[in-house]
């Protein structure tokens, strides 16, 4: 039975190991929005919440009158939201909502609970940009948005960077948004359109400096050998682009972040794009992905022209969406290194048709178009990553940020090794970086806000600190719920992807331990030439 006596303090422990403390200064809105959202959904009396946060919350700058503003009104605006997740005594598992069989769930296990979404204090809370990418959509799509615009962004302000955890990282975020067919996943596409403007004016200029290239070879060629006045052009210039296609190979994956300075972004609104590509015999780039989240070396050497690619600094941003079918096809199992380095959103909604007229509202091509001019302006001011690892904007945060960070990371790395062994802990770790590169954008939106380019040493708005949180939250419980739908090696067969995933890590195993492709195939009873094309690039 629902237990509202006993929900307001139960969910004041929740909420400060997710977000620390009630703020001295700063934030302080924020986090008692986020504390009232909370506590509305769980059933706490409005008098309750209330008359708590008067005799504790109330300062001279942050009056009587302003708490119960917030409070009230989250009530008011919510009042369908009350009670919807009450907490029980006993067992709060007993009233959520589980995901429909369209996501698969293991076997055996537990239904996931079906996560929330973003709490609406989190937009609110938005610098003015990402407010504006966000406001033509709502519910899930709105989500979709955020998530979307986040990852493209990540991949637009390379000289952008810091410590975190003791070594040097850049702000590139992986996300992918996984939902039903005709669910509304597909606003991922607005996302992608607002940095299009500034790939566009690369692969512009790439072509350019390659049609004078020609130009200029084919005029030594014409002068004849001895008679030209110039020697020959030495090699063909890179060619510069943004987007990276994720129908690849990992010769063509590692040629085209090489000549990017190791950067770029990948944004597909099919994410079998992408696992097709790590699937085929040219593909296998998987590893790649995963240094790249790191920044950390990724040398390849190219069969064709024996050309070294030394990619040592890769710094690769991913936007991706999916059907629950197509997630163990690209992440075949919860142990792949893959699924930890991702921002999930998962969701399930009723296909209902939209008003297609003109009343519905102004298009959102000129809208998406403005917001995209302006991107572009933005990346003109900021500053030139001069090397691959160099920021010459530098993100940092306040130590009582720092600790917020560090409190509500080690909550989250207790829930999620709770609910999922070891491959929560690693999302949860990760999940810290996450987070951390979130507030780094959010600085960075915040300085061309007040009109100014981002420079020198930045250190985060415990506001933004606190957003980023909120957002880390509720991406642990989409996370959580991913991991549900997958297999766990030893466990369960999970299906072809799962086997084939166990049975390329058994090779891989047996290869570092010095076995023959003959010997391995004679162990493992996969045939030679399969063995032979699992490890050639590896």
């Amino acid at each position: 039975m629902p237990d509202p006596a006993g929900a307001l303090a139960w969910c004041l422990t929740q909420h400060e190991a997710r977000h620390g403390a009630f703020p001295s200064e700063g934030g302080r809105n924020v986090w008692l929005t986020q504390f009232g959202l909370f506590g509305n959904e769980r059933g706490v009396p409005l008098a309750d919440l209330e008359a708590h946060a008067l005799a504790h919350y109330a300062t001279a700058d942050f009056t009587e009158q302003e708490i119960r503003q917030t409070v009230g009104g989250i009530y008011r605006r919510e009042v369908g939201k009350h009670g919807s997740k009450p907490y029980t005594a006993s067992k709060a598992s007993d009233n959520r909502a589980a995901f429909s069989a369209s996501f698969g769930q293991k076997e055996n296990g537990p239904p996931a609970e079906l996560p929330p979404t973003f709490p609406a204090a989190v937009y609110d809370a938005l610098p003015d940009y990402l407010r504006r990418c966000c406001a033509p959509f709502t519910g899930h799509e709105r989500a979709v948005m955020l998530l979307g615009t986040l990852a493209v962004l990540s991949g637009c302000f390379p000289a952008v960077g810091g410590e975190y955890n003791r070594r040097r990282f850049g702000l590139n975020l992986f996300a992918f948004i996984i939902a039903p067919a005709a669910s509304g996943k597909g606003t991922l596409a607005w996302a992608r359109r607002l940095a299009y403007p500034h790939h566009k004016a690369l692969t512009d200029a790439s072509r350019a400096a390659r049609a004078d290239y020609e130009a200029e070879l084919a005029a030594h060629r014409a002068a004849g050998k001895g008679k030209a006045t110039t020697p020959p052009p030495v090699a063909p210039p890179p060619y510069k682009l943004l987007y990276l296609p994720g129908n690849t190979s990992a010769a063509a994956l590692a040629t085209a972040l090489a000549e990017n300075d190791g950067r770029g972004i990948m944004c597909e609104t099919e994410a079998d794009t992408l696992s097709g590509a790590l699937g085929s015999d040219f593909g296998n780039f998987s590893d790649v992905l995963r240094k790249a989240f790191q920044h950390e070396p990724a040398p390849l050497l190219r069969k064709t022209d024996r050309q070294h690619l030394d990619l040592a600094h890769p710094a690769l941003s991913i936007a991706l969406t999916g059907t629950p079918g197509q997630l163990p096809r690209l992440m075949p199992t919860a142990e792949d290194g893959l699924v930890s380095r991702f921002l999930f959103y998962v969701f399930e909604q009723t296909p209902v048709w939209q008003d297609v007229s003109p009343a519905a509202g102004p298009p959102l091509t000129p809208i998406i178009d403005l917001l995209a001019d302006e991107l572009s302006r933005m990346i003109a001011a900021a500053p030139v990553a001069e090397e691959p690892g160099c920021y010459a904007v530098e993100i940092t945060l306040a130590p009582a940020d720092w600790q917020r960070l560090n409190t509500a990371g080690q909550a989250g790395l207790n829930e999620a090794s709770d609910t999922a062994g070891g491959a929560g802990a690693s999302t949860a770790f990760r999940l810290g970086l996450i987070a951390w590169r979130i507030v780094g954008l959010l600085i960075v939106l915040r300085c061309f806000e007040s009109g100014q380019a981002p420079a020198g040493r930045l250190e985060a708005d415990p506001a933004d600190v606190g957003t980023a949180l909120a957002i880390m939250d509720t991406a642990r419980a989409h996370a959580l719920a991913v991991l549900a739908m997958l297999p766990t090696p030893g466990g369960r067969a999970g299906g072809k992807f799962a086997a084939k995933a166990s049975q390329q890590a058994r090779i891989h195993e047996l290869h570092a331990q010095g076995l023959s492709y003959r010997e391995i195939a004679e162990q493992t009873g996969v045939p030679f030439s399969t063995v032979r094309n699992w490890l050639k690039d590896a």
